[in-house]
C-alpha cells in the first residue's frame, strides 16, 4: 500500500514540477536587449581545417600499431 502511494506521489511530482516551472519562468523572466556582439567567437574556416588536421593526426599516430594481438 505504502509503494503505491509513493509511485502515485513520484508521478504526480514527475507531472506537475515542469508545469509549475514553466509557469514561474514565464512570468518573473524577462531576456535583456543586446548592447554589442561579442567579437571572440567567428567562423574562421583556418579553425575548421586545423580541428581537422588535429583528428587526422592523432588517427594516424595512435594507430600506427602493427603488431599482432594474438601470439
Amino acid at each position: 500500500m505504502v509503494r503505491k502511494l509513493l509511485m502515485a506521489a513520484a508521478a504526480a511530482s514527475l507531472i506537475a514540477g515542469p508545469i509549475a516551472a514553466q509557469e514561474t519562468a514565464s512570468t518573473t523572466r524577462q531576456s535583456a536587449p543586446v548592447s554589442g556582439e561579442s567579437e571572440l567567437g567567428g567562423d574562421s574556416p583556418l579553425i575548421y581545417l586545423i580541428g581537422i588536421a588535429v583528428v587526422a593526426a592523432s588517427i594516424v599516430f595512435l594507430s600506427e600499431d602493427d603488431d599482432p594481438v594474438s601470439p
